[in-house]
Parts: C-alpha cells; sequence; structure tokens
C-alpha cells in the first residue's frame, strides 16, 4: 500500500515575471568551462551571406558553435523559495509562516549550441513549411 505524507508545499506565481534565456551547453564545452582553468569565451556576430542570415557565434579557444533559439514543448519554470504570509483571515500575531515556493519565471524557448563544423557539413534544406508559406503569401500580394 502506498503511503501518503501530508506535507504540502504551497505554490505561487509571481506577478513580475523575470526575463531567463537557459543555454544547453555541449558535454565538451561544459567539461572546458568546470575545468581548474576555463577558457575565455566570446559571443560575436558571423556575417549574413545571400543564402543565410548573420548568426550569433560563441567562441572558445578553436572552437565555435552557432547560437539558435528553439521553443520548447513545454515550458521550464524558474522557482525560488519564499514563505507564506499571513491572509485577512490569519491571526498576523499567531501566523507561522510556512516554507513555499515561488515561480519567477516561465522559459518557453531555449538557446542551443551547434558546432559550427557540424553546420556546415549539414546538408541544405529546401522546401521547408514556412518558406512556402512565406512564398504563397507574396504571390498574393
Amino acid at each position: 500500500m502506498a503511503t501518503q505524507y501530508n506535507n504540502d508545499i504551497p505554490f505561487s506565481a509571481s506577478h513580475n515575471q523575470q526575463p531567463f534565456k537557459l543555454l544547453e551547453l555541449p558535454p565538451e564545452l561544459l567539461a572546458l568551462l568546470e575545468s581548474d582553468n576555463p577558457p575565455e569565451i566570446t559571443i560575436t556576430s558571423s556575417a549574413p551571406t545571400a543564402t543565410t542570415p548573420g548568426y550569433a557565434i560563441l567562441g572558445s579557444g578553436d572552437k565555435k558553435y552557432q547560437m539558435r533559439q528553439k521553443n520548447t514543448s513545454n515550458p521550464i519554470m524558474v522557482l525560488q523559495p519564499s514563505s507564506t504570509q499571513p491572509t485577512k483571515d490569519d491571526d498576523a500575531e499567531t501566523f507561522v509562516p510556512q516554507s513555499s515556493m515561488t515561480a519567477i519565471s516561465k522559459i518557453e524557448d531555449t538557446i542551443e549550441l551547434i558546432r559550427e563544423e557540424s553546420v556546415a557539413k549539414a546538408p541544405l534544406k529546401v522546401n521547408k513549411w514556412h518558406e512556402k508559406f512565406a512564398k504563397s503569401r507574396a504571390e498574393k500580394k
């Protein structure tokens, strides 16, 4: 038989949500950053070409990563420890605060890093649905 505990953790959401971006680090870059001598990291912009837009590039030594934003199907909530406050129905003198959690941000997209050499080797995608959509909208005008 399963045991159920009666230890509730009150949860609330802040009205003022803070803006956050999460950066997914590849394992090799994470290992470098956690090492005793972490490398310097730079963010630059690549030059746009006739066929591709410019991208933000994260550089670490001789490795370069293209930064791309991707949407997540399930939002990620950033939580902060907090404590409950007395309501108008509570006696303020005898109220005992309880530990709680407050959502301070909801993240619906993350930034992924793609090694530049793997981007260059990847086959060029054609006939994406959004390209077809944009083309059909331009023809209607």
